[in-house]
């Protein structure tokens, strides 16, 4: 009997098949019917077939989110944990930034002499309308960030005739404000002056972009050691769209008497990568400025003939070695330079999954890298933040979560899209190497965040958890997931000066604090923690246990003076809790093979006549999530961010304060005797 043996690629994997002469003729109309599709598979992965494989970065993985749900149902980055910087706020400007902005976009972030410094535009309600300007705040740790003072203030255009160089005049009837937009934010000198910079301009309408004809200049001003700035100057002004230096509003670089700020404004002006930034806003007309880009006409400058929408905006960039120069985009859009970034390819690249918001990509303190985008084709629906690694810059993959939080949008707005947007990582030379990279972006388009990512990036835990608190000095949590805000904060502290925790506070009407760590994956488990509560909140505290989508198992709530367990779909009145301000013990054991869990509350076991059923069906369960308010589901993708203002969000509530320590799981078939203990029987 005759054998053959029929062998194709799939996954960088030889995969075979041994058949004998019977069925010859039906394997070889199965070859004649997908050869076509193998051939087109091949081109796709290149890095499996005869073809180059593709130098530009692309994302070889099949992890994709699921815009339902706002982490997209994908792994989270485990320690990945998002912050707040600004809390907009109308009706109380005193809690936010003095001025009652909401919308609040386009961050940027740099790390100078051990501090955090982070810019970010801002209007008083919508997108390229009204009175802008830009504010700037500091951090010394990246997680509690000083009260924003302006980088950039509000300025005037004059009224008159803009003659413009490709013929256009721009008519300005009367006297009307002006508005921040700028693609970068901080620059480091060779001899350590740090530099802020922005961009101003204006339009006739929200739909038109204030830049080129509209614009009218870059400006900037040095931060000083203390976090004081000194004078700002247009370093440049766009005379082709008929501004002159006696229409200006600040003074031309060359006038300021600093002759070490002359020089530091020479030297941004001579970095050609850094001043790529500047591109779309200054337009082609500027010679002087960016990179050699290939341009497919005027109307589309710098886009490539195979991109499908929108300018090349947005740059950013990241060196492989000395030579080799990788630049991203918006909109799925990525280079490549093998000159040290004097010239470009740029090509579309469909895996990447990304829309208007912009992407980040870096090299990482472990010697990978990292490209950070929001993982979304729809730019009304900006979420989840994401990341994917390489080692080697160009081939990424194992996509994790950053930031899956998407809170209600507080006021309405045109053009605020909802979710973590317009990512930016640290500008400048020093990354802050503390074992991690960080992120800025928006919320909603009307609060401003942080994000710290641990490196080396993972999805899963491969060893059961002892959490103790006690090496999280300084505010950062080691290992847990953190949702942090300026009325929902979660924390590491001592109580009365020696018992290491963490603390989790909500005072939002409308926004939650979360805490959650990744645990190894288990059909089997028992999670282990106590809890105080410093008063009796009739609020719950939710807690749940979770698979690696976020799909609840396991739910308790600790509130109204009683711990309740879900069973299916109802809730039990399980344990009664006392109004003294004491520790609990609270024990999840977990059978996913059965469908089944008990609670154990202070080592008694919640026993009644139903079933101890999941609240949903899961085959291994990874998460353990501290909420202080119910999980949410809105907005969704099948909403439209043109909501209205919400009522009551300007005014704190009633703050809750809950402690939690000794978080430990491990194995539950120890007949379910809890090895942890009190701090781990220290």
């Amino acid at each position: 009997m005759k054998f053959y043996i029929i062998f194709f690629i799939k996954n960088h994997t030889f995969v075979a098949f041994i058949i004998n002469f019977y069925t010859v003729k039906k394997v070889t109309c199965f070859i004649f019917l997908f050869l076509p599709a193998l051939i087109l598979y091949g081109q796709y992965d290149v890095q499996t077939s005869g073809i180059p494989p593709k130098n530009t970065p692309h994302y070889v993985g099949s992890d994709f989110a699921d815009l339902m749900m706002h982490d997209g149902g994908l792994s989270h980055a485990v320690g990945a944990s998002s912050y707040q910087a600004l809390r907009a706020n109308r009706s109380h400007p005193e809690y936010a930034e003095d001025f009652g902005n909401t919308y609040n976009h386009g961050p940027m972030m740099t790390f100078w002499r051990g501090k955090f410094y982070l810019e970010y535009l801002s209007n008083p309600v919508s997108e390229h309308t009204g009175a802008g300007l830009s504010f700037i705040t500091k951090s010394k740790d990246g997680i509690n960030w000083e009260k924003p003072v302006p980088s950039f203030p509000e300025i005037m255009i004059p009224a008159g005739r803009y003659h413009c160089a490709d013929g256009m005049v721009i008519e300005v009837p009367a006297d009307k404000p002006g508005y921040m937009h700028q693609r970068m934010g901080f620059y480091h000198t060779k001899n350590d002056r740090l530099l802020v910079s922005g961009f101003y301009g204006h339009t006739p309408h929200h739909d038109i972009c204030p830049w080129q004809n509209y614009g009218v200049g870059r400006v900037v001003r040095e931060v000083y050691e203390d976090g004081s700035m000194g004078d700002i100057y247009f370093i440049r002004y766009l005379d082709y769209s008929g501004w002159t230096e006696d229409k200006l509003p600040f003074p031309y670089y060359k006038k300021s008497k600093d002759k070490g700020f002359v020089a530091a404004c020479d030297e941004l002006l001579s970095d050609r990568l850094t001043t790529q930034q500047w591109r779309e806003e200054h337009g082609w007309y500027d010679k002087n400025i960016g990179i050699d880009i290939p341009v497919a006409s005027r109307d589309k400058a710098g886009v490539a003939p195979n991109s499908p929408f929108e300018s090349a905006s947005s740059f950013c960039w990241y060196h492989i070695n000395d030579n080799t120069v990788i630049a991203l985009w918006k909109q799925g859009r990525v280079g490549r330079s093998d000159d040290g970034g004097k010239t470009f390819s740029i090509v579309s690249e469909p895996s990447f999954v990304t829309s208007g918001a912009k992407s980040w990509g870096q090299k990482t303190e472990d010697g990978r890298f990292a490209i950070a985008y929001v993982n979304s084709l729809s730019s009304e629906h900006r979420y989840p933040l994401v990341a994917v690694t390489s080692d080697d810059g160009v081939r990424f993959d194992d996509m994790a979560c950053l930031c899956g939080e998407v809170p209600p949008r507080r006021y309405e707005g045109i053009y605020k899209d909802f979710g973590p947007q317009y990512i930016r990582g640290v500008e400048g030379p020093v990354k802050c190497m503390d074992g991690a990279f960080w992120l800025c972006h928006s919320m909603n388009k009307e609060d401003i965040f942080v994000t710290r990512v641990p490196v080396p990036v993972t999805r899963e835990v491969k060893e059961h958890i002892r959490d103790t608190f006690e090496d999280c000095e300084g505010g950062y949590i080691k290992n847990w997931n953190i949702y942090s805000t300026k009325w929902s904060p979660v924390s590491a502290c001592k109580m009365y000066g020696a018992e290491p925790c963490m603390r989790i506070a909500d005072r939002d009407p409308c926004d939650y604090a979360r805490a959650m760590r990744i645990f190894p994956k288990s059909k089997a488990i028992n999670i282990s923690m106590e809890i105080m509560s410093a008063e009796q909140y009739e609020d719950n505290l939710e807690i749940e246990v979770t698979d690696g989508h976020g799909v609840p198992a396991c739910r308790v709530t600790f509130g109204d003076g009683w711990l309740r367990v879900r069973y299916g779909s109802e809730m039990e009145n399980a344990f009664r809790i006392l109004p003294a301000a004491i520790w609990h013990k609270l024990e999840f054991q977990i059978d996913c093979i059965n469908n089944r869990y008990y609670v154990l509350f202070n080592d008694n076991k919640f026993e009644f006549g139903g079933s101890h059923r999941f609240v949903n069906k899961v085959n291994e369960v990874e998460r353990l999530v501290i909420r202080t308010k119910p999980r949410r589901y809105l907005p969704n993708y099948e909403i439209y961010p043109e909501t209205p203002d919400m009522t009551g969000v300007d005014d704190p509530v009633t703050e809750r304060v809950y402690f939690v320590r000794n978080v430990c799981t491990f194995a539950n078939n120890r007949n379910n005797d809890s090895s942890c203990g009190s701090r781990f029987d220290r």
